[in-house]
């Protein structure tokens, strides 16, 4: 039973450190993305990007027109079970 607990205290080593190594890329990440938006490149480049957003969105909704079914529009009717055929058809 030693080999077995030695075993999983070094995965439960190894997986703490991946977690820890990750943890760290990832603030770096966020550190190095918020000291940019803070520059004045970074600023003109946000600037951009939501006026390109904005137009994203404008351009995706023109072509779509909200329509409403006419009320009197003929309704779809439901296909007949094998009963209701046999009961209509002549004995």
């Amino acid at each position: 039973m030693g080999e077995i607990e030695d075993l999983k205290a070094r995965l439960k080593v190894l997986q703490d450190n991946k977690k820890k190594d990750l943890e760290i890329r990832k603030l770096k990440k966020q550190i190095k993305g918020e000291e940019f938006s803070q520059t004045t490149g970074g600023k003109v480049f946000n600037k951009i990007a939501d006026v390109g957003q904005g137009l994203g969105k404008i351009v995706g909704n023109v072509g779509k027109k909200i329509t409403t079914p006419p009320k009197d529009a003929p309704k779809k009717a439901k296909p007949k079970t094998l009963q209701q055929v046999m009961d209509e058809m002549p004995q």
